[in-house]
């Protein structure tokens, strides 16, 4: 009796066991195990017994709200995607609308040191800030945090349109960049919840569409009013389109409001997690700017931003994964493989396109010599055959419910077409232009409405995924204001070293030729044989680009490998 009694493990024994295998993880992974075999045998089960399998369900939205309670269907749905493509429409436009008065607006303020920063300041906070908007439309609501986006971005065109100097004017570019931040996240969420995932597809395709025809047109509003009347108009504009827009999207967009008190509401907000992610971006790109902008990287601002950046990053993975309760990048989100897969591919595909675009904008208006209206409309071919491809990706999606062939196909043209952007001459050749431009928006046109989809199909049901995942998403493809940095180190410096390998050969021009290098207006004034030497030093710096567009479609297609096989549910099979 009393051996039996002391062989057997005392009731304190067991506990401290379990406890020791619950610290270790093991007892978590064994429940889990446990729960997807049960999951697996009760679908056998049901599958085996004639039972239709269980519909497909997107998670709630994690403010007390259910997820049927945000999806709209009739008048109500258009006129709310009519609203959603206005805002987008806004925001895209703005990017591009400065690209072709940078130097005006430089020369109104006799500041070209600071020209670089009128772009920078803008895509800055767009890449900064979008993932905490998605955590604030989760606790605010939708509707009203894209109400304070739009008014935070039509203050700072104000401020920006009547600046009397270079640092009011970047002051105000900040200021929309945040505001645009908001729009373009909280647009794509609202996207994604008015509607069941089976017809998303056609919905992304018109946004894609819309953003990209308003990147397009934009250089060419911009240089008509940089001509014709004044680059303020530019961002006067902005405050017109807003007195149709707000009243519009207020009037058609009525979701239920999130449950609880404004302080029960102000608590999921985590505010030192969503500091730390936007301190260490904001410094990490203020970094690399201060090195393209500065004379060397080894400066202390360029130094002390990148290190003070890398620091907080490091402080944010470590909060945000083990500490934060809500979480601006959930663990569930960025540690799911299918869905990491399809943010690498968003991410590089949107910034390969971006990237060519600029400095295809760049060939036209200095390398051939296109005034800026000239240089938008030849960026025509990109945009339409980048719009025709991403609507009918999205019906074709809609239609055979497969999406990863798309992306592959498009992993597989977009190498091709920036290896081709490097066969481009100084010699205008309209042919050949457009056909590589249209190879270049095909590719990437196709991979808009896949790699999202994918990861909506492979999201956890845990309320707020989908949300805080297009937040993600959307963070994803604002990563295009890093690469765009990086991409204009590249011309910088090598345009630098093929101006001063040529200086020799200038034949006296009133003009330092490294000034052109700043101020691209002063290749008109330049004669015909000097403005042919640095056109072709501005061509090779362009290919030198190229190459960092090729090396970005290259993650894309390997990152298209690891997407999911999963297909779009059936209608049928969709939970409404």
């Amino acid at each position: 009796m009393t051996e039996s009694v002391s062989s057997s493990p005392s009731e304190q024994q067991l506990s401290g066991i379990e406890m020791g295998l619950q610290s270790t993880g093991l007892v978590k992974t064994f429940e889990e195990q446990m729960l997807n075999a049960d999951d697996k045998l009760s679908h056998i089960d049901s599958a085996h017994l004639g039972e239709k399998p269980e519909k497909f369900r997107e998670s709630d939205a994690g403010d007390g709200t259910r997820r049927e309670d945000q999806i709209l269907t009739g008048a109500r749905f258009y006129t709310c995607v009519s609203s959603l493509l206005l805002c987008t429409f806004l925001v895209a436009l703005d990017q591009m609308i400065t690209a072709s008065v940078l130097t005006t607006i430089a020369d109104h303020f006799n500041e070209f040191n600071k020209m670089t920063w009128i772009t920078a300041a803008f895509m800055m906070p767009m890449g900064c800030c979008a993932q905490g908007w998605g955590r604030l439309s989760i606790s605010f609501g939708r509707k009203w945090i894209l109400v304070s986006g739009m008014a935070l971005f039509e203050f700072g065109s104000l401020i920006t349109g009547i600046s009397i100097s270079m640092n009011m004017f970047i002051c105000g570019r900040a200021i929309q960049g945040v505001g645009g931040s908001c729009i373009q996240t909280v647009v794509m969420i609202i996207a994604t919840e008015i509607t069941t995932i089976d017809k998303k597809p056609i919905l992304y395709g018109t946004l894609t569409l819309t953003f990209v025809f308003a990147s397009v047109i934009g250089p060419v509003i911009g240089g008509i009013f940089g001509t014709y009347a004044s680059w303020r108009w530019c961002f006067y504009l902005n405050l017109c389109c807003s007195a149709i827009i707000f009243p519009f999207f207020i009037l058609s967009y009525h979701p239920k409001p999130p449950v609880g008190t404004f302080r029960e509401k102000l608590k999921t907000v985590d505010i030192l997690d969503n500091f730390l992610i936007v301190a260490s971006t904001v410094l990490i790109l203020m970094g690399i700017s201060f090195g393209i902008t500065g004379s060397s990287w080894k400066t202390a601002s360029a130094i002390s931003c990148l290190v003070i950046g890398g620091i907080l990053l490091i402080a944010f993975c470590e909060y945000n994964f083990k500490f934060s309760k809500y979480p601006v990048l959930p663990s569930n989100i960025v540690f799911n493989k299918k869905i990491f897969a399809s943010f690498i591919v968003i991410t590089f595909n949107y910034s390969a396109m971006m990237v060519a675009l600029q400095f295809i904008s760049i060939y036209f208006a200095n390398v051939i010599g296109h005034n800026a209206f000239h240089t938008g409309l030849s960026l025509i071919p990109c945009a339409v055959s980048s719009c025709v491809s991403s609507i009918g990706s999205g019906i074709l999606i809609q239609k055979l419910r497969i999406i990863k062939p798309f992306s592959l196909l498009a992993g597989l043209l977009l190498p091709a077409a920036a290896g081709l952007l490097m066969l481009m001459k100084q010699k205008d050749n309209l042919g050949r232009d457009i056909g590589f431009q249209i190879l270049l928006g095909v590719s990437t046109g196709l991979n808009m409405q896949g790699p999202i989809m994918s990861g909506l199909i492979n999201a956890p049901k845990t309320p707020g995924t989908n949300i805080l995942m297009t937040a993600y998403f959307i963070f994803g493809r604002s990563m295009t204001a890093l690469f765009l940095e990086i991409a204009e180190e590249i011309y910088t410096a090598t345009l630098t070293s093929g101006i001063a390998k040529i200086s020799p050969m200038i034949q006296g021009s009133e003009y330092a030729i490294s000034e052109v290098i700043v101020r691209s207006d002063l290749l008109d004034k330049l004669n015909e044989h000097d403005r042919s030497l640095v056109a072709g030093k501005i061509l090779e710096s362009c290919h030198d680009v190229f190459w960092l567009c090729f090396a970005l479609a290259i993650v894309a297609l390997i990152a298209t490998l690891f997407m999911s096989n999963k297909k779009l549910p059936k209608s049928e099979d969709v939970e409404a």
